[in-house]
């Protein structure tokens, strides 16, 4: 039962005048936004945006304007390299030198954006990180592959670590940059009198909706950050309250994915089952597959079925693992991963696994929304639970099904010579 002074706090945070323009912003038309663009997870989608702008050849009708202006910002914030083979390099060059012969390559060798342009002499490699951090010596990795490129063997090279508040790289040829000079680059670009009117009514738009979605969801210091911190610290008891509640709702989600893994039989199918973070609140993610998806170690494959039981969604998932990722202190070896997913890229499959690329990072193949906004709305558990059990009647007779039989009869290919 709710107290008065309970009430009385949640009364006082609803009328706030703060909240309700940070509910106008929130609800103004993005259409990143609107297209469902994840701020956190979703990195490459925001390298695809990224190349486009900068690719003199794209149909945004700014030809090199946007990379001769991201190239300049960049080495405006570069002091001088210690490494003879990044020799200093003039930002005024970047204003006479004609950049529409680049070429703008994504996930070469890995590497999240590649620009490349032979009149220039220029190799300009960025390294894209929003929710992740570095990891398996990436920078370090990706600058002896241009290095020991003969084709760009007498080119000068800018190497660019973009993140959301320009964060230090572990490498010191990596130049510093975040997300809100690229944020200031497009607003720039928008508003010039040079610039604009190349623009047409479509491309405007993007490029002034992307900047909002910047500078609102991924810098700290965005405009959206800080209502948000003034709201707290002014209704902190009343938020506090609230997350109580919705963390109790999650908990009893969790409570019912559990119940549902126990005992760790689907469909008389053995199964494991391991869960993340593994502390005394509610988990976030469950991953469970088929017993006979392990290694002779007794390490599970790195592919896997995964619930994300976060405040307001719950989703399950078939994901293949990181590249990185380690089981019982031993790598998991390197060929498996590339199998797997050969394998379930395979059109034969095209009905249970979506389409994408393989990297490094952890690979989504297949992703279906349980629980949504509104289902949280109300807090009603008996529908919740009915809905979870509902999903799960069909999911365990259909697509687990058919899932694990793929898997389990091409495990042995999978694992030969591993």
């Amino acid at each position: 039962m709710i107290s008065d002074k309970q009430r009385d706090l949640l009364e006082s945070f609803r009328v706030d005048k703060d909240l309700k323009e940070l509910e106008e912003k929130l609800a103004e038309f993005n259409i990143f936004k609107a297209i469902g663009v994840s701020v956190m997870k979703l990195e490459k989608i925001h390298s695809n945006l990224l190349a486009f702008l900068l690719d003199p050849s794209q149909n945004h009708g700014l030809k090199d304007i946007f990379l001769k202006q991201f190239l300049k910002q960049v080495l405006l914030e570069t002091d001088n390299p210690t490494d003879s083979n990044y020799a200093k390099i003039s930002p005024v060059d970047m204003d006479i030198d004609n950049f529409k012969d680049a070429k703008v390559k994504r996930e070469w060798q890995n590497i999240d954006i590649l620009i490349h342009s032979p009149r220039n002499k220029l190799i300009c490699a960025i390294e894209n990180k929003i929710d992740s951090g570095e990891h398996s010596n990436q920078l370090e990795r990706y600058q002896n592959i241009i290095d020991s490129d003969i084709e760009y063997k007498n080119y000068r090279k800018i190497l660019i670590y973009l993140t959301p508040e320009g964060s230090t790289p572990s490498q010191a040829n990596w130049i510093i940059y975040s997300y809100s000079q690229v944020s200031e680059i497009i607003d720039s670009i928008c508003k010039s009198d040079e610039s604009k009117p190349k623009l047409s009514p479509d491309i405007y738009t993007f490029m002034t909706h992307y900047s909002t979605f910047i500078r609102r969801h991924i810098v700290s210091d965005s405009e959206i950050a800080k209502l948000c911190q003034k709201i707290y610290f002014e209704h902190r008891q009343a938020i506090n309250l609230i997350n109580e509640h919705s963390q109790y709702l999650q908990s009893e989600i969790d409570v019912e994915i559990q119940k549902l893994l126990n005992p760790p039989i689907i469909e008389s199918k053995e199964i494991f089952t391991h869960c993340w973070p593994n502390k005394k609140k509610s988990p976030q993610y469950r991953n469970f597959g088929a017993k006979d998806w392990e290694n002779e170690s007794r390490s599970p494959l790195l592919i896997y079925f995964q619930f994300e039981n976060l405040l307001g969604s719950l989703k399950m998932r078939v994901q293949i693992g990181h590249s990185d990722l380690k089981e019982n202190r031993e790598e998991i070896p390197k060929k498996i991963r590339p199998k797997l997913f050969e394998l379930l890229q395979n059109q034969d499959y095209s009905e249970f696994f979506i389409e994408t690329k393989l990297d490094e990072d952890y690979i989504t193949l297949y992703e279906i929304q349980i629980l949504e906004e509104d289902d949280y709305k109300n807090a009603d558990i008996k529908k919740i639970r009915e809905k979870i059990q509902n999903f799960w009647d069909n999911f365990s007779k259909n697509y687990f099904v058919n899932t694990t039989q793929i898997i389990s009869e091409n495990i042995e290919m999978i694992l030969k010579d591993n």
